[in-house]
């Protein structure tokens, strides 16, 4: 089991099927859990709060397409109870791949993830013009697509294409290099302190008071707490009215952090803490 996860995670609910770039997340996380592959990640968290499986394995960001919005708008329903309690970085390495002895350049269409063909626009237009980018579940899902259907591709891993006697047409067909994608593992419980830890929160501030994010984003700095990733969402409630993801370091145990969760709390109209985790980090990967 990796360093990082907690001893009582035998069951891992994913998106699936095998093949997916979430499932290695899980192997990585730990090889010897019983994994359960799912068909969307709402599902692989809805196995978690039913007693089926102690953790969900969820990709949440991509170093080169920013937020997974549908793990993050998951995060961010009014409903939802489950924590932080690790998470894993991995390399992301994609194919281009379809039925044996086709033309890619004549596909019709290009399967994939929509963060999977974002991740590859360039490449793709070059080597497969004509084809029209379709959404699949999965990338797993839409190999099983593109081999049931020749004259059509899909992007996925190599693994994959293996599973499903896939031909590979072209590797490592990422836009940008260094493709990585971190993922994390909702449980009930988050993770207890380890001495490297990090703390996921997300707050709105009052909209009719000027300067409010500086003033909470200051707090973290005025206590040596280093913010390591931001982003927004839409409240989905009134136009220009935002949700902010913020990571830092330490755990919400730590005596300088639990200081600023409660100043946070005071000063934001809502904030919603995901869990404190160990930090990922590069000797794992």
């Amino acid at each position: 089991m990796a360093e990082n996860s907690v001893g009582s995670v035998v069951r891992l609910a994913h998106l699936g099927p095998r093949g997916t770039y979430t499932e290695a997340a899980a192997l990585a996380y730990d090889p010897h859990a019983r994994l359960l592959p799912l068909p969307t990640v709402a599902a692989a968290m809805q196995a978690v709060l039913d007693g089926q499986s102690e953790g969900a394995v969820c990709a949440i960001e991509n170093s080169i397409e920013g937020g997974v919005l549908e793990t993050l708008d998951l995060m961010l329903r009014d409903e939802f109870s489950l924590r932080i309690c690790a998470e894993v970085v991995l390399p992301i390495r994609h194919a281009l791949v379809g039925a044996p002895g086709i033309d890619p350049a004549a596909a019709s269409i290009v399967y994939s993830h929509p963060q999977a063909l974002a991740q590859c626009r360039q490449h793709l237009r070059v080597l497969a013009p004509r084809a029209e980018p379709v959404a699949a579940l999965s990338t797993a899902a839409a190999i099983a697509a593109a081999v049931a259907a020749p004259g059509t591709v899909a992007v996925g891993s190599a693994f994959a294409a293996q599973l499903n006697a896939a031909t590979v047409y072209a590797d490592d067909i990422g836009d940008e290099s260094g493709n990585q994608t971190r993922f994390v593992v909702m449980a009930p419980e988050d993770h207890a302190p380890t001495g490297d830890d990090k703390t996921s929160i997300a707050f709105t501030t009052h909209h009719d008071r000027p300067g409010s994010l500086v003033d909470m984003l200051g707090r973290l700095s005025q206590r040596q707490i280093n913010m390591t990733h931001i982003e927004s969402r839409p409240t989905r409630r009134q136009l220009g009215t935002y949700v902010f993801l913020v990571d830092f370091a330490g755990h919400r145990a730590d005596p300088p952090v639990a200081a600023v969760l409660a100043e946070l709390r005071a000063s934001a109209l809502w904030l919603r803490v995901f869990g404190s985790y160990q930090r990922w980090a590069r000797e794992h990967a």
